[in-house]
């Protein structure tokens, strides 16, 4: 027997092994929270990342750790509205770590909740809780602070990381090209500062969700826009300020959470998240599949990457934009999707079977967070689009590039040499070389084929003169609120009046309830574990993030697909 044989004969008695020892102890039984009984409190915690689909992790099968999912959030707010077991709702909001139309999509499904009379609090009790922490909670009826707490809401910042100046000192030489002016995604790279039209077009996006921010926390909490605005000039604000200002209801602890339940209803009896998710139903009825199309794009199968973010893969959600097209008895599909965008290549295996789908059965885009550049792509072909105001949308361009290391590698005394044939433009992306001349001209005309491509789609996907797109194109983002003026989407809404649209389309009764099938399946723990020992998760590759090591950037820079369609910058709103 070979050294591999060997090496995978273990691997395969441990899975079996790992995977007889979780199905033998029932449902992990001893982990699990109590059953819900009636004259219950539903408690969910809400902070850190939420994911559109819950990822493979060993951590959720032996601790329970797993990221909150928002699909279930929603679920569970819903549910427990019409629950005759649950009697309240109270959630506690530490700091976030997501966009703004996820946050916009569960501040409606709280206010939603106040139609039951259940008295839903808004707990807030934590560090580092600012405007996006304050917008959740005015959802709720009641917002709570702790006495010693500040109330830090004040007016909005976006900022953006430059690394120029970096790579300068380690002798690295950005080479990129990119159609249009407003597509930025390489200005981290190749600028020290915002640049007019960056600046322009991030100013355009804060403007835009700080005016939605005014017009909903206004609303929910009764208070006029203009006294709010000058409110939040004024902020942060010390806990008696802000019970002073209405901003909060009632300054308390957790402890007298639990005695106004007992006051009101005689009890205490909460149910947590995790066990109240358990009972969620994807409903019945006529099926419309619910197909998830997250995180940066790229060739291949969807993966997940070292540092735990998604990577969607064309031949996958193909796949299963496939898979449900010819599955007779689903009538409609939502494509939900939240991406940055990636290979062009990739974007458009996606946005093929999308076109191929309409023709059989309606297909509905939900935008979530993020839906740009290569995540309009793939959108751009559908009967409807549906995007939350707060999306981060459109930024149709496009561009190609890479990074030249030859001076770092001089500076670590690294060298190398190289044999070509076929001409010069064997060494087209090289990362030792600049482009030539004459290899940028060859670059550029991939480039305009690509724009051409995609903004011809644009037209006819969304019924516009080419003309129109031009100008509204050149790699510019916008809110979602402002595409839907454009045309760039159709309505506005969340993942519930995505589902609707779809059902007005295939002819499905408004009153009747539907069965979601989602796509892709979540993978299980055997799943997981074969998929890392057939090696199918990309160790190497990561998506873009704070954290990321400058070396990691330039890596990514250096091994990437050579035409993106990619979100033009890495932004931070707060």
């Amino acid at each position: 027997m070979t050294w591999a044989q060997r090496r995978t004969l273990v691997i395969v008695i441990v899975i079996v092994a790992v995977v007889v020892i979780f199905w033998a102890v029932p449902r992990w039984s001893f982990l699990s929270g109590p059953a819900i009984s009636w004259n219950s409190e539903l408690v969910l915690d809400l902070s850190g990342p939420i994911v559109e689909q819950e990822p493979p992790d060993i951590s959720n099968f032996f601790l329970g750790a797993r990221p909150l999912v928002m699909h279930e959030i929603d679920d569970a707010i819903d549910q427990a509205r019409d629950d005759s077991h649950i009697r309240g709702l109270v959630v506690r909001i530490a700091p976030m770590d997501t966009g703004w139309a996820k946050l916009e999509e569960i501040h409606q499904h709280l206010l939603d909740f106040r139609s039951s009379g259940k008295p839903s609090i808004c707990y807030l009790g934590y560090d580092g809780e600012e405007n996006e922490e304050y917008y959740v909670a005015t959802g709720c009826d009641q917002i709570w602070l702790t006495p010693t707490n500040t109330l830090d809401i004040r007016g909005m910042m976006a900022e953006a990381t430059f690394l120029r100046g970096t790579l300068d000192k380690l002798h690295v030489v950005p080479n990129f090209l990119h159609i249009a002016e407003f597509k930025t995604a390489t200005n981290e790279f190749t600028e020290k500062k915002f640049t007019p039209a960056h600046r322009e077009e991030v100013t355009a996006l804060l403007n835009d969700l700080y005016s939605q921010y005014l017009d909903e926390v206004s609303s929910a909490r009764n208070i006029s826009r203009a006294r709010f605005a000058a409110l939040v000039q004024a902020g942060p604000f010390l806990s008696q300020d802000a019970i002073q200002n209405k901003l909060v209801d009632r300054l308390g602890y957790w402890d007298q959470i639990e005695d106004y339940f007992r006051r009101r209803t005689g009890s205490w009896n909460p149910t947590g998240f995790a066990q109240y998710r358990q009972n969620l139903s994807d409903g019945s009825g006529p099926r419309i599949a619910m197909i998830y199309a997250s995180g940066e794009i790229a060739s291949g199968a969807s993966q997940y990457s070292a540092s735990g973010g998604e990577i969607m893969g064309g031949d996958s959600v193909a796949a299963d934009i496939r898979r449900a097209r010819t599955d007779s008895s689903i009538r409609a599909i939502v494509l939900r999707v939240d991406s940055p965008g990636g290979s062009s290549i990739a974007s458009e295996v996606i946005r093929r079977e999308v076109q191929l789908t309409r023709r059989v059965k309606p297909v509905v885009v939900s935008m979530s967070d993020l839906a740009a550049s290569g995540g309009y792509w793939i959108s751009m072909s559908a009967d409807k689009i549906v995007a939350d105001p707060d999306t981060i949308t459109a930024s149709i361009g496009v561009l190609s590039g890479k990074m030249n290391i030859a001076g770092l590698y001089q500076l670590l005394g690294v060298s190398t040499d190289y044999v070509t044939t076929g001409g010069d433009n064997a060494l087209l992306y090289s990362d030792q070389q600049n482009f030539s001349p004459a290899q940028q001209q060859t670059v550029q005309k991939m480039l305009n084929d690509v724009y051409a491509n995609f903004t011809e789609g644009v037209a006819s996907g969304r019924h516009l003169p080419i003309a129109t797109v031009d100008q509204i194109a050149k790699g510019r983002v916008w809110s979602g609120e402002r595409a839907k003026e454009l045309g760039l989407v159709d309505e506005l809404g969340d993942t519930d009046r995505a589902i609707e649209v779809a059902k007005q389309l295939a002819h499905i009764p408004t009153s009747e309830s539907v069965e979601l099938v989602r796509m892709p399946r979540p993978q299980s723990f055997f799943d997981f574990l074969l998929s890392r020992a057939q090696g199918d998760v990309r160790a190497s590759q990561t998506v873009y993030g704070s954290s990321q090591l400058l070396l990691q950037r330039i890596s990514e820079m250096v091994r990437s697909e050579p035409v993106r369609v990619q979100m033009p910058f890495t932004l931070t709103i707060r």
